[in-house]
This record gives C-alpha cells, structure tokens and sequence, in this order.
C-alpha cells in the first residue's frame, strides 16, 4: 500500500479487514477496506478528511457521493471545507420528493464525486453518470483507497480524473 500522506496511511491501516471477501460480482479478495471502521472513528475520519480536501480542486462547488458508505465521507469533508455537500440515492425516493439527489443542489455546478474505494470504477462512473444526468460538472472523483483495478483508466475514458490518498493493487482471487 502506497499513500501520499504516510502518517494517514498507517492509521488508515486499521480499516482494513482480512478476507476473504466477496465483491458484488462473485469475486474475492484477500483484504478489504472498511468504510465503517473509518467513519466510526471520528479522530481518523476528520484526519482523512482533512486529507481529502487538499485533493479538491480550487473550484470544487458540491461535493457529492453515494449512499450509503460515501456518506460519513462526505459530510466530513463538507464540514472540513464549508463546501455544500449532495447523496445519491442508488433509485428515487418512492415518496415525499421522489428525488434521487439530496441535499445541494448540483446543476450547472462543478461537483467532485467522493467515494471510500475505487476498483473497476463502474460505480463511481455510474454516480458521476448520474451526477452529470441532473446537471452537475463532474470532473473529477476522490476516493480514499484505489485498488488499481482499471478505474483511473475507466474515469479518464469520461472526462474525469481520479485521485486517492491510498493505493493498493490486490486483485481478485
């Protein structure tokens, strides 16, 4: 594992969890990183948000992420930068607004896209897709943990640059 800020990085090595475990697509990997083991520790969560913001270009204007494991990520780093924060629901709400987005409004606004791990990228590219579909400029995604599993390449295809304070080339076994 590899980091830009080495201090974070032994700390980050908490929420990691020995395997196996399984993706959503069957596979299997040996180690995974925890989202709920960082969110749950405020100390480290408000520490690596603080990290995620010196990635945020100068003219982020919304953050925005998915629910549900982005969402502690992105409010800390709302908090830590005052910048308006917006989650995306994986399908609209089925009563009150029906909205699939919450919070900041996003159209015509440039919305980095936040997420705890980065692997194929079809998720995040699936949010940044979203994002863009309600109006939002989406350039660039930040992710605490890239896998190295082709989403730098997969985000680039669309536009979109990635950034990760971690990287970690497990692939599936």
């Amino acid at each position: 594992m590899t980091a830009s800020t080495t201090p974070l990085a032994g700390r980050l090595a908490g929420a990691f969890r020995q395997g196996p475990y399984r993706l959503p697509d069957g596979q299997v990997l040996e180690s995974y990183f925890d989202p709920y083991l960082l969110a749950g520790d405020p100390a480290l969560l408000r520490e690596t948000a603080a990290a995620l913001a010196l990635l945020l270009p100068d003219d982020t204007e919304v953050l925005a992420g998915p629910a549900l494991a982005a969402v502690p990520l992105v409010t800390a780093v709302s908090l830590h930068t005052g910048l308006p924060s917006a989650v995306l629901r994986p399908e609209p709400k089925r009563y009150g607004t029906s909205r699939q987005t919450e919070g900041a409004e996003v159209v015509g606004r440039r919305t980095v896209l936040l997420d705890d791990t980065a692997r194929s990228g079809a998720s995040l590219l699936r949010s940044a897709r979203l994002l863009r579909l309600f109006g939002a400029r989406v350039e660039t995604a930040l992710s605490v943990l890239d896998r190295e599993l082709g989403a730098a390449s997969l985000l680039a295809g669309h536009r979109i640059a990635l950034h990760s304070l971690l990287h970690d080339r497990e692939g599936p076994s």
